[in-house]
């Protein structure tokens, strides 16, 4: 009886128009692409490395970021992670990195 009322609720808020706090899934091809960005390694990341792209957007990089520190100006290709740790942005597992004019 509670979960109907629940669950009733839920459509409810949703069907008014109320923000969720659902995240929509990636698909698998959004997954299994590799992409390339181009920005500036900063501080943003707290449990990873960061770098906020020239887009504005904000990425988390896991992997081995070959010397490069925050500050520097790279381009990155990787894959979007499908899970991560890192709890910020759109995580990338670097392929290639090389520093960016």
């Amino acid at each position: 009886m509670c979960r109907a009322i629940l669950l009733a609720c839920a459509v409810a808020i949703g069907a008014a128009g109320m923000p969720s706090a659902a995240v929509e899934p990636r698909t698998t091809a959004q997954r299994s692409q590799s992409i390339t960005v181009t920005g500036k390694l900063t501080n943003e990341g707290v449990e990873c490395k960061a770098m906020r792209g020239d887009d504005g957007k904000l990425y988390t990089l896991r992997g081995d970021l070959k010397g490069f520190r925050t500050g520097d100006r790279v381009k990155v290709t990787g894959r979007i992670a499908e899970m991560s740790n890192c709890m910020q942005g759109t995580t990338l597992g670097v392929e290639k990195i090389e520093r960016a004019k």
